[in-house]
């Protein structure tokens, strides 16, 4: 019998669709006080048996016991396969579980909702929502000039799950999409994909430019001073990455110099954002705190991943979404 480790929110929500597993898998779960239990008998457990799976999604990562989530799995004398409801593995805790565990599997259904929140900002700023909430406010009946999606030039930095996610639906509005990325082959949504080395040459042209590329040496600092002064005056600058892709302050004064027109920025370079940070309080600069994947369809659909690989990984098939060991190497 293999032995798995997820959060007791997370077990109570799929109980019903692992019904049947019960003599192939034994559940141990972890509470938000912090306390194991069987799953299927709901005993309360002293200490954790050795884990051979785990899985880890937002129930356990933003729980108060998240810290415990993470050690307990360090601690298991070994670990078969890890599934990661999270697309990237930068995170440090993360990055010590993918050097322990055989397998190791990631998630980008929350690609979907992330794509939305690109819309959501991108309409926001092209139908000048600023502009119209100041009117609403004042009182006053005066008409706004807007631009649309219909014909708007996207440049997807990082034309993974994210970007194509965006760029299916920008190009089902009628914009036009062009994805950056180093490997060639299939890009649902884009017109056309360039590589890296012509990022200089398509920003000018965009009147969307949005990251969404993992944060590795080769991305940081991507958005810097030359990076902003190559885009067009009237542009959106949007990052759905890492805010280490971003010199944030290049980007205020940028800002202030009037190339681009506005920011919006799911992800800051500091983690809480601190209260005294000025990226706050600029006034072409909108902020989310890295909220863009916090749906319910998230949380399903990372479920529903888990799921497949469960059943695939006890039927000995190959899991999908699987990270090659070599992306955690030390150093």
């Amino acid at each position: 019998m293999k032995t798995c480790f997820l959060h007791a929110r997370t077990f109570a929500r799929l109980r019903p669709r692992l019904k049947g597993l019960e003599a192939a898998v034994r559940f141990v779960t972890l509470d938000d006080a912090g306390k194991a239990h069987d799953g299927w008998t709901s005993e309360a457990l002293d200490a954790l048996p050795p884990l051979d799976m785990a899985f880890g999604n937002a129930d356990a990562f933003f729980a108060s016991v998240a810290r415990d989530f993470m050690t307990a799995i360090l601690k298991s004398p070994a670990l078969d396969w890890f599934q990661s409801a999270a697309a990237g593995i930068e995170n440090p805790a993360l990055r010590m579980i993918g050097q322990k565990a055989r397998l190791y599997t990631t998630n980008h259904t929350q690609a979907e909702s992330m794509a939305e929140w690109a819309l959501w900002q991108a309409l926001d700023v092209l139908r000048d929502g600023p502009a119209h909430r100041a009117l609403q406010a004042a009182g006053k009946w005066e008409r706004v000039k807007a631009r649309e999606i219909r014909g708007s030039r996207w440049l997807v930095v990082g034309y993974g799950s994210i970007g194509q996610a965006v760029g299916r639906r920008v190009s089902a509005l009628g914009g036009e999409v062009t994805g950056v990325r180093r490997s060639p082959g299939p890009a649902e949504g884009a017109a056309r994909l360039v590589a890296p080395d012509a990022l200089m040459t398509e920003l000018p042209r965009a009147d969307v430019v949005l990251l969404c590329p993992p944060h590795t040496p080769e991305t940081e600092n991507m958005a810097n001073a030359a990076f902003f002064a190559a885009m067009a005056p009237e542009a959106l600058f949007m990052n759905l990455g890492r805010g280490a892709l971003v010199d944030e302050a290049a980007l205020m004064a940028a800002l202030d110099a009037g190339r681009p027109a506005f920011a919006a920025l799911d992800v800051t370079r500091t983690e809480p954002l601190p209260a005294d940070s000025p990226l706050w309080r600029h006034p072409k600069i909108a902020i989310t705190p890295h909220d863009s994947s916090d749906t319910p369809g998230t949380v399903a659909g990372a479920d529903e991943t888990f799921l497949a690989n469960l059943a695939r990984y006890l039927a000995g098939e190959p899991l999908t979404h699987l990270v090659d060991p070599a992306a955690f190497a030390a150093g």
